[in-house]
């Protein structure tokens, strides 16, 4: 029933399973909260993103099928890297917080530490969902055309950023859940742009980590950051990497992309297979 579902409307059963196990995932860690059954700790939280994660495997397994292996073992072509200078611009922003803080501390180390796995988990759940399934239909229909591949990019990113607005359901401000959101789709257009160039899902996978680890050592590790041109220049390049830099990476990927022709498409499945 899933894969003539999937053969009949690939985009549409990527869409709504992706998005469709994002939000029974918010729902639940909402429901277990709201009912006091957990507090939804780290390790709760983390241990429910891997089991989403694998749930999101499973149906992607169901979409690639001989070609599922390659999602994970295919060689990275060294251009990504490249087009990924921008992503290690903006980590090393984070450590310019150290040097403007009114001191250092490591009060925190255990719950950052606990927080880098649940990064991992979370990087492992939504890359699996956001890019394994929502794109793959639009992958399969709408790879080959540079109108097809921007409208790709964009529109998985920003389904992706509008999923967090759901966070308001856990006391966020409306405004800063807005805010989050935008931020959130540019960098998911910008990771939906790796993966199609790398069609690597590990890489996304450890970029959303990595990412999500790095912008919380400023948090961990600092104490009273002190205002000033320094601050003042953080925020303004994250924020031109972010909502600039990404969205233009992402669409000069989908120009310079290159697919594969159908018969070379045909040998690299085959290889894949044995």
């Amino acid at each position: 029933m899933i894969k003539k579902f999937y053969d009949k409307w690939p985009i549409l059963y990527g869409v709504l399973y992706g998005q469709g196990l994002f939000v029974f995932f918010v729902l639940l860690e909402y429901f277990l909260v709201s009912t006091g059954i957990s507090e939804c700790g780290v390790v709760t939280d983390s241990f429910i993103r891997i089991m989403f994660g694998i749930s999101a495997l499973i149906l992607m397994k169901k979409n690639y099928q001989d070609r599922f292996r390659e999602q994970f073992t295919v060689k990275i072509p060294k251009s990504t890297w490249l087009f990924s200078i921008p992503f290690f611009v903006f980590l090393g922003l984070q450590f310019l917080y150290l040097p403007i803080a009114e001191s250092l501390t490591i009060a925190y180390i255990s719950a950052f530490v606990l927080s880098c796995a649940q990064q991992l988990a979370t990087g492992f759940f939504e890359e699996t969902a956001s890019k394994g399934l929502v794109m793959s239909g639009m992958l399969l229909k709408w790879k080959r055309t540079v109108r097809g591949r921007i409208c790709i990019v964009f529109i998985s990113g920003m389904l992706f950023g509008t999923l967090h607005i759901l966070n308001v359901l856990f006391n966020g401000d409306i405004v800063a859940c807005l805010w989050q959101s935008l931020y959130s789709s540019a960098f998911g257009v910008f990771l939906a742009s790796i993966y199609l160039h790398s069609n690597n899902i590990v890489l996304c996978m450890m970029f959303h980590a990595i990412w999500d680890i790095f912008v919380r050592i400023p948090g961990n590790f600092c104490e009273n950051i002190q205002e000033g041109i320094i601050l003042d220049f953080i925020y303004l390049a994250q924020d031109i990497i972010i909502l600039g830099v990404f969205p233009f990476v992402a669409i000069l990927i989908c120009l310079k992309y290159k697919p594969l022709s159908k018969a070379n498409c045909y040998i690299q499945s085959t290889n894949s297979s044995w």
